[in-house]
This record gives C-alpha cells, sequence and structure tokens, in this order.
C-alpha cells in the first residue's frame, strides 16, 4: 500500500518538450543470497530473486562468449559451472516449488508436509533437488548456484496465503486515518463481494498468493532490466563486526564463492582474452618466423599459417584449467 501511494505520487507526469519517453537511471539493491540455520519462506523468497539476477549475470557475461566458442568450432568451456537453468526450472518449471506449492494453497486444508512429499516425488529427477532421507517430512533442500539450502517448510501455506486475520480488517476499517481506513474498507468489500457461479480457474485461485505476486513483479523487474545497459557491483563486507581496516579472510572469500565470482574468475581464466583475426595476427607477428627454420608460411591459407606460426612462437606454452593442461591459444573456422 505504502510503496504504491508512494510510486503514485513520485510518478512523472506529463511528457517531455521533445515528445520522447523518459530515460531512467535505476539502482536496484537486494539482499545477497542468504543461508540461516533455519532457512524459511523470506529465504526462499529472496534466493529465488538472485538466482534469476544471477541467470541474467551469467547471460550478459557468458552467453555472447559461448555462442562466439561454438560458432567457431573451438570447444566451449565448461558451462555447467555457471549455468543455473537446472535450478530455475526446478523453482518455478511446470512441476516445480511455486506449482507445487499454490497447488497446496488451494486446497481446503492444504498442509506443509503435503507440500514438501509432492515437491520431492515430482522432482525426484532433478539435479537440483537434494534428496536427504535424514530430512524431516516439512523439509526440503535445493542445490543453489552459491550453495546447497535446506528450507523448513513450516509455515510455508500461511505465509503464501498472506491472510490478513478478520478482527485486524475490523479494526484497520476503523481508523482515523483515512488512507488507511479507505484502502481496507475497498479490500474488505473485495472480500465480501459474492463470488460468480462455477469453479474458479486455478489461475485465478492462485493470483492473489505471496509467491505468484512475488514471481510477476520479479518478471517485470527483470523485463525493465532487459530493455537496460546493466552494470553489476558486488559488495562484500570485510568482517561480520562492521569494523573499519579489518579483514576476516574467510568470511570475505565465503561472500565471493556465494556471489559467484570464484566460479566466474575459474570460467574466464579457460576463456581466451584476446581474439584476433588470422590476417592481424600474420600482420603483427610474421616478422618473428625468421627464428625458426621449419616455420614455412606463404602457403596461401592464411588459417594454417597462423597456426603454423603460432605453433611455433608458443611451443610449450599450455594454460592451466581445471580439465588439465590445455593449448594456449584455438584457431576458429
Amino acid at each position: 500500500l505504502l510503496v504504491a501511494k508512494i510510486n503514485d505520487r513520485t510518478e512523472p507526469t506529463g511528457s517531455p518538450t521533445n515528445g520522447t519517453d523518459y530515460g531512467t537511471i535505476s539502482l536496484l539493491d537486494i539482499f545477497g543470497f542468504e543461508s540461516f540455520t533455519v532457512n524459511r519462506f523470506e529465504q526462499l523468497c529472496i534466493n529465488y530473486a538472485n538466482e534469476r539476477l544471477q541467470q541474467k549475470y551469467v547471460g550478459d557475461n557468458f552467453q555472447a562468449i559461448k555462442s562466439e566458442y561454438e560458432g567457431e568450432g573451438i570447444n566451449v568451456f565448461d558451462f555447467s559451472l555457471i549455468d543455473n537453468s537446472h535450478v530455475m526450472e526446478l523453482l518455478e518449471g511446470k512441476l516445480g516449488l511455486i506449482t507445487q506449492l499454490n497447488e497446496e494453497c488451494v486446497k481446503k486444508n492444504g498442509e506443509d508436509e503435503n507440500f514438501v512429499y509432492k515437491f520431492n516425488l515430482v522432482n525426484s529427477d532433478s539435479s537440483s533437488l537434494i534428496q536427504n532421507p535424514l530430512h524431516r517430512n516439512y523439509e526440503f533442500a535445493v542445490r543453489h548456484y552459491a550453495a546447497p539450502i535446506k528450507y523448513d517448510a513450516r509455515k510455508f501455506i500461511e505465509r503464501n496465503l498472506d491472510k490478513i486475520p478478520a478482527d485486524l480488517l475490523k479494526c484497520a476499517c476503523k481508523s482515523t486515518n483515512p488512507l488507511i481506513r479507505d484502502e481496507f474498507q475497498q479490500l474488505t468489500t473485495k472480500l465480501e463481494a459474492p463470488k460468480s457461479g462455477g469453479p474458479k480457474k486455478r489461475s485465478e485461485a492462485t493470483k492473489h498468493f505471496v509467491v505468484t505476486k512475488f514471481r510477476q513483479q520479479l518478471t517485470s523487474l527483470m523485463s525493465l532490466i532487459e530493455d537496460s545497459r546493466t552494470r553489476y557491483i558486488r559488495c562484500v563486507k570485510p568482517n561480520k563486526s562492521s569494523l573499519p581496516k579489518i579483514m576476516d579472510h574467510t568470511h570475505t572469500v565465503s561472500q565471493l564463492e556465494s556471489a559467484g565470482l570464484v566460479t566466474a574468475i575459474i570460467i574466464s581464466r579457460e576463456s581466451f582474452p584476446n581474439r584476433l583475426s588470422y590476417e592481424l595476427v600474420l600482420e603483427r607477428f610474421r616478422f618473428l618466423s625468421y627464428k625458426f627454420e621449419d616455420c614455412q608460411l606463404g602457403r596461401g591459407n592464411v588459417r594454417k599459417d597462423a597456426e603454423e606460426l603460432l605453433n611455433h612462437l608458443l611451443k610449450g606454452i599450455s594454460a592451466d584449467t581445471h580439465s588439465g593442461k590445455e593449448k594456449a591459444f584455438a584457431c576458429g573456422k
């Protein structure tokens, strides 16, 4: 309510003098990935949002490189290290967590344990779902991009329904503050309105659930980000006590790993930092071929000439990757 009112009052009105749309500069500040001793509905929503943002980050920084390498016929780095599409499928797929939670909430007497049982059952083949026989019947675990997390599903149904107690609703309708009173009176009128005959469609029955609204808002946010030039700023807390000039290395490295930066560095080291055309390689480095008697150039094929030259110049040099020693360069199509 407050956010909607503030947005209405601060939104620019009218149109610019030149007839073009307003440009925007937006700052998205979001909680980092959360993992506590007990993780509940709120942690699930926050980590779900982080998964969506991680998917955008991967697309911006690595998808283009992957497509370029595949187009050139070069062996691609292990994209599975950073690809979290399987996690997103588990969370928002046709049989994913959001669907199973909403279906249990639609039932008259839905239970958290039933939601967990069905979610584990229909997604048993997912690599992102952690099946542990030691889990209680209200617990489930997800292998997120940052770390595996175990969730406590107790009160998931209650929090997803987000029903306002009737006595609290009546009290708010009698408020002396006109803003509060008018809004809650409108809400009461909607809740008391007679329902149309016939069974509701599932989309109609679930549209007011918290996780559904959260997903819609997140999708709208991602659409806005897709239409923008994006810059990423990773904030790292140097110590848990918020004290100056103190660096807790264990705490800091843990944040870097959770943010996916360590994996990003691994991928960057496995890719090639410089991309030159064969013609440019020959133009810049042909003069060095005089050092090698057996370096035969000028055969009419620029690719073979460039590969011949680089084989001699970079002989004995290799790159260390997670899969072992690799050639220091690669020639595409």
